[in-house]
């Protein structure tokens, strides 16, 4: 799972410092420490981003670190399964706010002789709300497929977005790539009501949901649904299907990615010929921005299908830029990129070919330039982790400028 930084501040920093023998004082301020934090967690359910609140208070709001600006809370997602809590101090009077477990936050409250669990009526309400849990979190990844990086937001919304995890800053969302594998999306809560936004595998999502009683998985559709969406492959494309490789049945062991070893030697390619460029590698590390890292993952499965054109058309940007020296190299690295697979993830059991962009490259050195497909994906069937699986004709199937002819499964 890809850990988000987070700088946590508990409440009371002096008592820290206080000197002197707590052997004797701990009895005393133990349980109203648990009490404390059941309140501060209790408070802290009915929060939202734009809640009221006073220049520099510390809070939860929606399982996300947040402190309060200029009246507003700014929030800071915790890093992957874990949730903002309220926590009892051990060894002195008061509390802190930290990112924890549900378990170990729940674990440490009880430690205190506090009943009720997280906010002191955990026990009873928990199976009430697992359920609830787990539907409200399909409805937020069925949301969450509709969103792409121009969707208007509200400042401090929280989201997934193509993949990662993105946050509305300036009514525009921000988005941070999950680690290779991992994706976005909205997973249950465990002792408490909500949810949380994290980067996990499809797999642990799915348990996780399917754990409170919601059926149809990450988006609650039924397996009917489901198998009506993700796409018949036109006959002809269905010819050319490799079906050892991306179906699954009980003589193929299930394929869940399609693995690239030469995305670093991709990232390096670029890295190398733009450090050596005389060229301004400062303003913006256009070096490692547009290679090992931007570039790089503008090429996994989850990324945005127009996202590998982009990065294309910054390095055709770069090349063009003063003071170049190898303009050319920088060019033709910049095409050979725009043509390289992307990463293939197994979706409902099938490993579908990934969506071509479908909007005109700036630069001309692109026009007619598209990403290959790689050995193994179904012809016929396209999609991604944030994208609906559609059958080949539908847009998307061809890049762009081109027709689908599904009589032949070829582009024209």
């Amino acid at each position: 799972m890809r850990f988000f930084s987070v700088a946590i501040l508990p409440f009371s920093l002096a008592v820290l410092a206080s000197a002197g023998p707590i052997v004797n004082k701990r009895a005393s301020f133990t349980l109203q420490n648990g009490k404390d934090a059941q309140a501060l967690n209790a408070k802290f359910a009915s929060l939202s981003a734009g809640s009221s609140c006073t220049s520099g208070e510390v809070a939860c709001v929606q399982g996300a670190f947040a402190q309060c600006v200029n009246g507003q809370f700014i929030s800071t997602p915790c890093a992957g399964g874990l949730t903002c809590v309220a926590l009892p101090l051990v060894n002195s009077p008061g509390t802190s706010v930290t990112c924890d477990t549900e378990q170990d936050a729940a674990d440490r409250i009880a430690r205190t002789g506090a009943t009720g669990g997280l906010r002191g009526r955990d026990v009873e309400a928990r199976a009430g709300f697992a359920l609830q849990n787990g539907q409200a979190a399909q409805a937020l990844n069925r949301k969450f497929q509709s969103l792409n990086a121009n969707s208007p937001c509200q400042d401090g919304e929280n989201a997934c977005v193509n993949g990662g995890f993105a946050q509305c800053v300036g009514g525009k969302f921000i988005v941070t790539p999950c680690n290779t594998g991992l994706t976005c999306m909205a997973l249950p809560l465990v002792l408490s009501p909500g949810t949380s936004l994290v980067c996990d595998t499809q797999a642990d999502a799915q348990a996780r949901i399917a754990a409170t009683g919601a059926s149809g998985g990450l988006f609650g559709r039924s397996e009917s649904e489901l198998e009506a969406r993700s796409a018949k492959a036109p006959a002809a494309c269905k010819a050319k299907k490799r079906d050892d490789i991306t179906e699954r049945s009980a003589d193929a062991p299930l394929v869940r990615r399609i693995a690239q070893t030469d995305l670093p030697a991709v990232g390096s390619s670029w890295a190398n010929l733009c450090r050596a460029s005389g060229g301004d590698t400062t303003t913006g590390d256009p070096c490692d921005q547009l290679g090992p890292i931007g570039g790089i993952n503008a090429l996994l499965a989850n990324a945005d299908p127009c996202a590998q054109q982009d990065i294309a058309d910054q390095m055709i940007d770069f090349a063009k830029s003063k003071g170049i020296k190898n303009k050319d190299a920088l060019i033709k690295n910049a095409i050979a990129y725009a043509k390289h697979p992307r990463n293939a993830l197994n979706i409902n059991g099938v490993v579908p070919s990934t969506p071509f962009c479908q909007k005109a490259p700036k630069n001309a050195e692109l026009k007619g330039i598209a990403h290959a497909q790689l050995d193994g994906v179904d012809p016929g069937v396209f999609g991604a982790p944030n994208v609906a699986l559609f059958s080949f004709g539908q847009p998307g199937s061809c890049p762009f400028g081109k027709t689908p002819d599904v009589k032949t499964c070829t582009c024209k």
